[in-house]
């Protein structure tokens, strides 16, 4: 049995304030950490902004109370860090290793005050930036993933301090954190049930007050959804289709005529469910042996209220989507802030567990040689919390390495003739490169060919590598696809009379479904610049008005029966033979045959005020 952290110069008083459960150790790590990854963003990420990202970039440019799958806070974080660092890469991703580093805080406030041990803040942080959950959000990627796991955390620690330290002042940063994080992703909802659970388990050892005051927090973290309902309500409840087509549910966003492709046979039973389990593993790595040694805390009387009240924070979202994975594909990364409070829970774990595992080594060592075998790998004695904590320590040192240079690894698996696709991560610049050689050169009598794409990510993209940032449309809801945010601003509408007779550069879905709105379609097949080698690419000649939401049947119209079956995004039609050869050999188009890489603009400041229409010329 480890010794009792009161014993310990480490240990905290019964009701520690705020800022001594954060040692100097764990914010040394913190700061550390936040600045290395700002400066590998800076200048040594080779990512380009992924579809997401980008799309939450455009929306920035945009600012408004809610958008229409999301809540404004991403947003609002991408226009303060844009305005303020200028529009480029890292710009738009400075803010993402500062959520990071809020997550660790609150993490390591939470596993030093409930352990009353100020050596487990510096674990908490230690294990948060060792798990691959959690690394790609904090490394580079600006995406509603790491505001999440940054309020998710905070409102842990402050639901536990107004739970366990009688503070008023607790309950609301807890709420104004539920609040704030709804702004990003309304996964904090489950944070409310959570907190609930939690409250009511830990009851006996509650303040009296918990009562009358968790109502009132309530009702400030609800605050949080005011603009987004008050949004919503004006744009028809936008949010609400969008996660009922998610759930493949009646009322979605996800029409019934989409285009869709063959038949394939029905997966076998769980395999969804066995594929989250999978995921879940690989994604928390070994420090699911720290969570699981935790458990000896649950039964200890003296840490128990406080370990079942941080398994009731996270495993109540974590057993709502594994229940969902045994009847429909659930994506890994919705149940991350499950983790959260686990993460500091395994952290008290790290911390009693190798005061054992030292303990039972320095009277191992005490023993006369040859002394026995006392370990499950080594003659020397081991724990689990010991071996869990070496594991993850290698773990999550190789997954940031393999994360930082993901480039590298695809370059040589593909010198070895096993390539891998990467292009969600790279060659989104010189595919707008590409593009832009096509748009100069069929532009006539000074008017630009208007730029079309099925899909917000890859429009977003263009939009923003692009050089002048043309506001590319996107057609995806006059195709079969699901709506966009693009569909609810007016001045992009397709409805728009000016555009009639245009002509425009489409990019990716069927040449079958571009044809209900031109008058003629040209496929100029899969650009050898696209890293994504099933979009191809294609000139429109003419535009006609499609089919008005809801309206009647116009010219050119997209209608259920004029949709190929086996046209999709990620299966297009073929394009007629020697379209590509006749493009490169074509005097008045631009030569796609090699790719001169693009300039990137992780450094480059650029005008925010040149966004312009795409039909400008």
């Amino acid at each position: 049995m480890a010794a009792s952290p009161h014993a310990l110069p480490d240990s905290l008083p019964h009701a520690p304030t705020w800022h001594r459960c954060l040692t100097p150790s764990a914010l040394t790590l913190i700061a550390s950490v936040t600045l290395a990854r700002l400066l590998y963003i800076l200048f040594l990420c080779p990512y380009h902004l992924i579809e997401d990202e980008a799309q939450y970039w455009v929306w920035s440019t945009r600012p408004d109370w809610s958008y229409y799958s999301k809540g404004p806070g991403i947003a609002w974080s991408i226009w303060l860090s844009v305005k303020a660092l200028g529009l480029s890469e890292f710009g738009v991703r400075a803010l993402a290793p500062i959520y990071s580093a809020l997550a660790a805080l609150a993490l390591a406030g939470l596993a030093a005050d409930a352990a009353r041990d100020r050596r487990a803040a510096l674990a908490a942080a230690a294990l948060f930036f060792l798990t691959p959950l959690f690394l790609l959000n904090g490394l580079f990627l600006m995406t509603i993933d790491g505001p999440l796991l940054a309020f998710w955390s905070i409102a842990c620690w402050a639901i536990f301090r107004a739970a366990f330290r009688a503070s008023a002042r607790a309950w609301l940063i807890a709420a104004a954190a539920v609040a704030v994080g709804f702004l990003f992703k309304y996964t904090l909802a489950l944070f409310i049930p959570s907190a609930l659970i939690a409250l009511a388990l830990a009851h006996p050892a509650l303040h009296s007050r918990w009562k009358s005051l968790a109502p009132a927090a309530l009702a400030v973290a609800l605050l949080g959804l005011v603009p987004i309902a008050i949004w919503n309500a004006q744009h028809d409840w936008p949010a609400i289709k969008h996660l009922l087509g998610h759930a493949k549910l009646p009322g979605g966003d996800v029409p019934t005529t989409a285009p869709t492709t063959a038949p394939t046979p029905a997966p076998f039973p769980l395999k969804h469910f066995f594929e989250f389990l999978g995921i879940q593993l690989a994604a928390v790595g070994p420090a699911l042996g720290l969570m699981l040694a935790a458990r000896r805390f649950t039964a200890d009387p003296e840490t128990k209220p406080a370990a079942r009240f941080l398994l009731a924070l996270g495993l109540p979202t974590l057993a709502l989507y594994t229940l969902m994975s045994v009847f429909t594909s659930v994506e890994g990364n919705w149940a991350m802030a499950a983790f959260l409070s686990l993460t500091s829970l395994a952290a008290i774990a790290l911390v009693r567990g190798l005061d054992d595992w030292r303990s039972k080594l320095a009277a191992w060592r005490s023993l006369p040689t040859p002394r026995p075998r006392a370990g499950i790998f080594l003659q020397r004695p081991e724990t689990l919390a010991q071996i869990s904590w070496h594991a993850t320590l290698v773990y999550g040192i190789l997954a940031t390495l393999l994360f930082l240079r993901l480039d590298l690894v695809a370059l040589t698996l593909q010198k070895l003739g096993k390539p891998v696709a990467m292009h969600r991560l790279l060659g989104a610049p010189d595919f707008a490169k590409a593009i832009d050689q096509l748009r100069q050169r069929e532009t006539r009598g000074g008017a630009a060919p208007l730029l079309f794409s099925y899909h917000y990510g890859v429009a977003a993209q263009l939009t923003f590598y692009l050089p002048d940032h043309p506001m590319v449309r996107v057609a995806g809801s006059r195709l079969g696809y699901r709506r966009t945010q693009w569909d609810l601003w007016p001045d992009l509408s397709l409805d728009n009379p000016d555009l009639l007779n245009r002509d425009a550069i489409l990019i990716g879905a069927a040449e079958s479904q571009w044809s209900t709105l031109f008058a003629s379609v040209e496929s100029l097949g899969n650009l050898p610049q696209d890293r994504r080698k099933d979009r191809w690419t294609y000139l429109g000649r003419q535009f006609r008005l499609p089919l008005p939401e809801g309206g009647g049947r116009g010219v050119g119209s997209w209608t259920p029966e004029s949709a190929p079956a086996h046209a999709s995004p990620s299966e297009p039609e073929r394009p007629r033979p020697g379209a590509v050869s006749s493009l490169i050999a074509a005097p008045h188009r631009a030569d796609f045959t090699t790719a001169t890489p693009t300039p990137r603009l992780a450094h480059t400041r650029v005008n925010h005020n040149s966004l312009s229409p795409a039909e400008s010329p």
